[in-house]
């Protein structure tokens, strides 16, 4: 970007690298949240919507509605129609109230779906440690990336893909809680 470019930005914008949802007229699709301001967003993936869609932006249970204003190869700009907290997109936010929200959610789903299957895989015996609970949080992203590379799988399962990204955040907010804990 240059100078004038960034001069012309009304809000300075935060990176974040973190996977969200773009939904638009012609459907949905995994994008690479790259940074954010209260105003606006750079996306990144493989199918964007076209200059002048009216897009909502999704993670988790937060999401905020905006028009693509420029696009270039696999990147975007999105222009949100209502200002938005940067700090509650973030990876970890402390408190990361959406993402309670969010699990809260899955959890009565699942419950209405009936019993949970029980594992029949015996559980390790060693006591877990939040660089356990990071290294699988990242392991989560790095399923959900590979899977997010097939677009018909996006499409079949956008909501499963967001359940993945929850649950490593969860992992990285009950790592930093035993951290805290610890001292």
């Amino acid at each position: 970007m240059s100078a004038v470019e960034y001069k012309q930005r009304r809000e300075e914008r935060i990176d974040l690298f973190v996977r969200a949802s773009v939904h638009s007229q012609p459907g949905a699709g995994v994008v690479r949240l790259c940074n954010m301001s209260p105003i606006g967003a750079l996306i990144e993936g493989d199918t964007l919507p076209l200059v002048g869609y009216e897009v909502e932006l999704r993670r988790g249970a937060l999401s905020v509605p905006g028009k693509i204003v420029w696009r270039s190869g696999d990147q975007a700009g999105v222009s949100f129609s209502q200002r938005t907290v940067v700090e509650d997109w973030f990876p970890d936010a402390q408190p990361q109230v959406s993402v309670d929200r969010a699990f809260q959610r899955i959890v009565e789903e699942m419950r209405e779906r009936g019993p949970v299957r029980e594992s029949k895989a015996s559980l390790h015996s060693s006591f877990i440690t939040a660089d356990d609970m990071h290294r699988v949080a990242g392991g989560l992203d790095d399923l959900a990336d590979a899977l997010s590379e097939d677009m018909d799988l996006v499409m079949k399962l956008s909501e499963e893909l967001q359940t993945l990204d929850i649950a490593a955040q969860l992992l990285r907010k009950l790592a930093e809680q035993e951290r805290a804990r610890l001292g």
